[in-house]
C-alpha cells in the first residue's frame, strides 16, 4: 500500500530536490517545524522507499555529452535477454519495455558520435534478437538532465586519473 504524504512531507522533498545538500536545520526553517520533525519525516520516507539519497552527476561536465535514444524492436521470445546484455553495458543508461512500435527503448550516454558508432557496430550488431533500431539523437535538452538516467555504471567506469 503506498504511503500517504500530507504537506510536510511534500515540501520536504520539493525543498530535497531544488538543493539535497540543505541541513535538517535550513530545511525545518524553510517548512516551519521543529528539526526533530524533519529528521524524523526524513527516516520515514527514506524507509518507505518513497526517497533516496543520491548524487546526480552533470554527465556534459565529465566529457559525456552525446545521448542516443533508440526504439528496438527484438524477436519477443528473447526479450528479457536482450534487455539484460543492453543493462550490462556502462554506456547504456535507461532500457525498458514498451508498447507501441518498438519493444524496448534504450537510452545510451558516449563521450562522440564516434563513440556512439562505435556501440552501435560492436554491441547491438553483436545481438542476433534485435531485428530493427531506430535512432533518436538528442540536440538540444530542455528538461531534465542525467536525474531520470542510470548512469552509475557510467560513472563507476570513469577513468580518473591519479594525482
Amino acid at each position: 500500500m503506498p504511503m500517504k504524504l500530507d504537506k510536510i512531507d511534500h515540501k520536504l522533498i520539493l525543498d530535497l530536490q531544488k538543493n539535497g545538500r540543505r541541513s535538517y536545520m535550513q530545511l525545518a526553517k524553510m517548512i516551519g517545524v521543529a528539526e526533530g520533525t524533519i529528521r524524523n519525516r526524513l527516516r520515514k520516507l527514506m524507509s518507505a522507499g518513497v526517497i533516496k539519497v543520491t548524487a546526480i552527476p552533470e554527465l556534459s561536465s565529465l566529457g559525456y555529452s552525446f545521448i542516443g535514444i533508440m526504439g528496438m524492436q527484438i524477436r519477443l521470445a528473447d526479450l528479457r535477454q536482450v534487455a539484460e546484455r543492453l543493462s550490462q553495458n556502462p554506456h547504456v543508461c535507461y532500457v525498458a519495455n514498451v508498447t507501441g512500435g518498438y519493444d524496448l527503448i534504450v537510452i545510451v550516454v558516449t563521450k562522440s558520435p564516434g563513440e556512439f558508432a562505435y556501440f552501435m557496430e560492436q554491441v547491438v550488431s553483436a545481438i542476433p534478437s534485435i531485428l530493427r533500431t531506430e535512432t533518436f539523437v538528442t540536440l538540444k535538452n530542455y528538461k531534465g538532465s542525467g536525474g531520470g538516467l542510470d548512469t552509475t555504471q557510467l560513472i563507476s567506469n570513469l577513468d580518473i586519473p591519479t594525482s
